[in-house]
């Protein structure tokens, strides 16, 4: 059974190296977030190539054979945007040179099967598992076989660390989340182990640790995941401890 050791963060960036599967797995990419955010008044470059180039160098530099993104590839809802498909079409025919891709659906990616290529696999929003992980998106229940692994991974969160620095300026920090379950009457059995993976979309990002303790989907709005346990830890692969030591943080 695999462990959440088997599980390797790559350094600097949100996203998870699985070696025995030589997978990469990553979340909410949120394609065409650019121009919704133009939509609202507020204009960003569009970062989407520099997204394609970051994961393209990750994979080259694991040799890994497969990709698999647990949903939120794309961003806006219910239809899809021309940046979207745009870029979205540039970004599939970069990677699926390189590995085989599979998607877990998010609650952003509606349409999205229509605009990725043939070859590109797509898993039911209850998740599937690899190798004895569970993954899946988050925003939907997971299946009962995802909740007899050991370990399970979603994303949907988008953890960031905020704290107030010495002036007084907001800081925020993306980061990885491993949080202690919780056994609910839904399931038989439960995973030892939750990591929510932080978002692969730069603007993308929600306050882990602002009181009270909450978070995004199922899990845990019903109280599957013990939030106050969890340990939190930078990109860079510094552990700063319980969630429930860093609430409302100033440094």
């Amino acid at each position: 059974m695999p462990s959440e050791v088997d599980l390797i963060p790559i350094v600097s960036e949100p996203v998870l190296h699985y070696p025995a599967e030589k997978a990469l797995i990553a979340s909410d990419l949120h394609f065409g977030i650019e121009s919704e955010m133009l939509r609202s008044g507020i204009w960003v470059p569009n970062r989407s190539q520099k997204r394609t180039e970051r994961m393209l160098k990750i994979i080259k530099n694991t040799d890994a054979k497969s990709l698999i993104l647990l949903g939120d590839v794309k961003h806006k809802v219910p239809f899809s945007s021309f940046q979207e498909r745009k870029d979205l079409d540039a970004f599939f025919s970069e990677v699926c040179n390189f590995v085989d891709v599979s998607i877990v659906p998010g609650n952003h990616d509606g349409g999205l099967q229509d605009l990725a290529p043939s070859q590109v696999n797509f898993y039911p929003s209850e998740g599937f598992i690899l190798g004895g992980v569970g993954m899946h998106h988050g925003h939907a229940w997971p299946s009962k076989d995802l909740m007899e692994c050991d370990v399970l991974i979603m994303g949907h969160n988008h953890p960031v660390l905020t704290f107030r620095d010495r002036v007084g300026k907001l800081q925020k920090e993306p980061c990885w989340v491993r949080a202690p379950m919780i056994s609910h009457k839904r399931y038989d059995n439960i995973p030892n182990t939750l990591i929510i993976l932080p978002a692969f979309a730069e603007l993308a990002g929600r306050a882990i640790n602002k009181s009270p303790l909450s978070g995004l989907g199922p899990l845990i709005k019903n109280g599957l995941v013990d939030l106050e346990k969890a340990r939190i830890e930078s990109l860079e692969g510094l552990d700063f401890g319980e969630l429930k030591y860093l609430t409302d943080l100033k440094l």
